[in-house]
């Protein structure tokens, strides 16, 4: 009779990203070049628009991490607040592009304005924005 191989392992690979979330902690824009925004537009693909806390509009590369099997846990959607890094080595008289760090979840932002070290009044004025958008779809 002939021994039973067992498959081709696909329930360790199963079981291989089981457990593996762990608590982080909030990540603070400690390095030069890192600047918090808030999504203002999604566009097709790996880009889309974010509004930095100095008040500029830049298009913000996402990247593989935040992309595929990473995107369970990192939604992008419009009115989100992430950390992005400024490109200073591209210089043109396009628009201005930065890659993105880290996305920052509903508790994250409470943290995050609990800090009062940081001025970020232009992204909390569009979460507002957006949450008034919301409201005003449901109640039509």
């Amino acid at each position: 009779m002939v021994k039973n191989a067992g498959g081709k392992r696909t329930k360790s690979q199963g079981r291989k990203y089981v457990g593996t979330t762990s608590q982080k902690g909030v990540r603070y824009a400690t390095q030069e070049g890192e600047i918090y925004a808030a999504v203002t537009k999604l566009f097709g693909g790996d880009n889309c628009e974010v509004l930095c806390s100095d008040g500029i509009l830049r298009i913000c590369i996402i990247r593989k991490k935040f992309r595929g099997r990473g995107k369970r846990d990192n939604i992008i959607a419009i009115g989100v607040w992430v950390l992005v890094g400024l490109r200073d080595w591209e210089t043109n008289n396009k628009r201005q592009k930065c890659d993105l760090l880290e996305v920052y979840s509903e508790t994250d932002k409470d943290t995050l304005k609990g800090n009062s070290s940081l001025n970020l009044t232009l992204l909390c004025k569009i979460s507002e924005d957006k949450m008034d958008d919301n409201n005003d779809d449901i109640c039509c």
